[in-house]
């Protein structure tokens, strides 16, 4: 800490200037005679400390103390006085000086107080460095709290004292007479997925809020990444004509986002208004609408419609498209399967489906080609690949176009994977056999050891493996295994690589087997 001595007395001040400040971590930066050369001095080095007497020439020390009290507020004023006057001491009080000693004070006292003053300023940095730091935290995390206060708003979560008192401490200025609507957006996945310009959600929320005007409407995002949007009615009641204002903002705010962004963005719109603490089944609207993105296709403005009870007539009969799907997967016609496909999710649309129709006809469709898959033994997970998260979960599928796409990938990976496996082997036991030994050829299985692992016995196991495969167990695990070590060495592996891939540790005894079944050494093949 820096400390500035003023003193008119030159004995006492060369006694103060030689006081053993460096071993107490003080610097003396500078000292002065009057008020007036103390003060040109505090301009110059701003000391954190000054200890100084209180009668001096051209400038008393109270006076200098009150120009230092309002130009640096946080340096620390010792007093030195020699007058034990209650005014003086009560003024000093007054302007803030943190000490007041009476001469002849003594060394040891004047060094513990000048180093407590510099331990208080100490803490006091520290003090405003965590307070500017938990500021700018605030700060930061303001537009994070503003986000959750709109969302717990469309969840309904707020009464309305609770909801002004939270809107007072986060600076949120929401007009609690007026009525609002809500709005869920969405970018549309199937046209998203070819983007590339890294929009990220957050990018788009700037964008939206940067287009619609504040603070008509109040932007947040949800964890399943769509947007819930709050929008000012500017009405008191409720009137048909208050939503037109909303429809045309969604309109535009599309539109914008097609043009300068590239992207095609879904809003659901709820059926009406509803008081600011009223939010939830406007919200639920808002949700419902966006699901029709499904049925009336993307890039549009969907209004929430009271549903209808649906007939059990205006749902589309597969009595017969099923079956011509399922032949159509027999005979390997990819042209026709996905012909019927677009004819059935056609057919449901034509028929003024809703959106719970459409998924029952893709939950139906799925159904059908799931079937097929099983009763072949296979795997669906394994077929499908990739698009199995989008067939176990078909609400994820958001679009037509989406939909369709899933769909078609589907018909073509259960006939490439039916052309690419042996269609003789229809039963499951076999098949998962098969699969296994596929998959774990570096294992060292025998029929026994099969038997036991899929609960069966070996007799029955060998016989049915030999019925299905047309040649025994034995055979059939040596010939996958010589192929692959046969291929593993043209392709440059060494000798013992290619002999542990396939479960030999005896490189000998792999060299004999290889030769016995090849003809020629592993060796001769790998040059």
């Amino acid at each position: 800490m820096n400390l500035l001595i003023v003193e008119d007395e030159i004995r006492f001040l060369q006694n103060l200037l030689h006081m053993p400040w460096e071993e107490h971590d003080i610097e003396v930066v500078g000292s002065a005679n009057n008020g007036a050369e103390a003060l040109a001095q505090i301009q110059m080095k701003q000391p954190d400390i000054i200890l100084m007497d209180i009668q001096m020439p051209e400038m008393d020390g109270l006076s200098l103390a009150s120009q230092v009290a309002r130009a640096y507020s946080n340096t620390k004023i010792i007093i030195l006085s020699g007058h034990d006057n209650f005014s003086y001491a009560q003024t000093a009080v007054e302007l803030g000086v943190y000490k007041y000693l009476l001469k002849p004070a003594a060394e040891m006292d004047i060094l513990q107080a000048v180093t407590d003053a510099a331990r208080c300023i100490q803490a006091e940095l520290m003090e405003r460095t965590r307070q500017l730091m938990m500021q700018e935290q605030w700060t930061q995390y303001l537009p994070v709290l503003h986000q959750h206060t709109i969302r717990n708003l469309a969840y309904g979560r707020y009464q309305i004292e609770e909801l002004k008192a939270s809107c007072v401490s986060l600076g949120l200025h929401i007009d609690m007479e007026s009525r609002y609507a809500v709005i869920v957006l969405d970018v549309d996945e199937y046209v998203c997925s070819s983007n590339e310009d890294g929009m990220t959600l957050d990018n788009l929320v700037h964008v939206i809020r940067d287009i619609l005007p504040t603070p008509d409407f109040y932007v947040c995002t949800e964890e399943d990444k769509t947007i819930i949007v709050i929008g000012n009615t500017g009405a008191l009641e409720h009137t048909p004509q208050q939503m037109l204002g909303i429809h045309v903002a969604m309109e535009k705010l599309i539109r914008n986002i097609k043009q300068c962004l590239g992207i095609d963005v879904s809003a659901g719109i709820s059926g009406g208004t509803g008081k600011i603490d009223e939010l939830l089944p406007l919200y639920i609207q808002a949700k419902k609408a966006l699901q029709n993105r499904v049925v009336y296709g993307t890039g549009i403005a969907i209004p929430y419609d009271e549903p209808l009870q649906a007939e059990v007539t205006n749902r589309p009969n597969y009595e017969h498209e099923d079956k011509q799907l399922e032949m159509a997967l027999e005979s390997l016609d990819q042209e026709l399967a996905m012909r019927m496909i677009s004819d059935m999710c056609e057919a449901a649309k034509n028929n003024s489906a809703s959106y719970e129709i459409m998924m029952e006809q893709l939950m139906y469709i799925v159904g059908v080609l799931t079937l097929f898959i099983r009763k072949r033994g296979w795997s669906v997970q394994d077929v499908t690949g990739a698009d199995f998260d989008f067939l176990s979960n078909v609400q994820s599928l958001t679009t037509p176009e989406h939909m369709y796409d899933v769909l078609h990938r589907a018909v073509r990976s259960i006939i490439s994977y039916a052309e690419s496996h042996d269609r003789k082997v229809t039963h499951t036991t076999v098949q998962a056999i098969i699969e296994l030994l596929e998959a774990e050829q570096d294992q060292e299985f025998t029929l026994h050891t099969i038997a036991d692992r899929f609960y069966v016995n070996a007799s029955y196991l060998s016989r049915l493996f030999k019925q299905e495969i047309g040649m025994s167990f034995t055979s059939y695990v040596l010939e996958r295994k010589m192929e692959r070590a046969r291929t593993a060495l043209m392709n440059g592996a060494r000798v013992y690589d290619a002999a542990a891939m396939i479960g030999y540790r005896d490189v000998s005894y792999f060299t004999k087997i290889f030769r016995k079944y090849w003809g020629v050494t592993p060796s001769s093949v790998k040059k």
